[in-house]
């Protein structure tokens, strides 16, 4: 299938990079909305567990273990009440986090290619 744009082809490799940091903002702003605003300790604790997955997606360091625990932590946000941002929101997250599942690190991440 030819490409549109070809010229941008060889971008391609950084876009699972892209995918790794926006999905690492959300955990982070969804960890400081549950650490700072919420009083309850088992939010904290889901907190913390969102800046260990947030880290690991934006060092890319066992990325696919990382994407797995986010793609759980999204279905909690959807399954509970305890959804920090709006449902597109925890949608798209999950919908980011079970691509780097499937696609891997990509390019500047310590995982090894797969």
């Amino acid at each position: 299938m030819l490409s549109l744009f070809p010229e941008l082809l060889f971008l391609a490799p950084l876009s699972a990079t892209l995918i790794r940091a926006a999905a690492a903002l959300v955990f982070l702003y969804a960890a400081w909305h549950h650490i700072t605003i919420i009083e309850s300790r088992l939010l904290k604790a889901l907190g913390i567990a969102e800046v260990g997955i947030a880290l690991l997606l934006l060092a890319g360091i066992y990325t696919q273990a990382a994407a797995l625990a986010g793609a759980l932590v999204a279905l909690l946000w959807l399954s509970r009440g305890i959804r920090p941002l709006p449902l597109s929101t925890a949608l798209l997250t999950f919908a980011l986090t079970l691509s780097l599942l499937v696609t891997g690190a990509g390019a500047l991440a310590f995982d090894l290619p797969l």
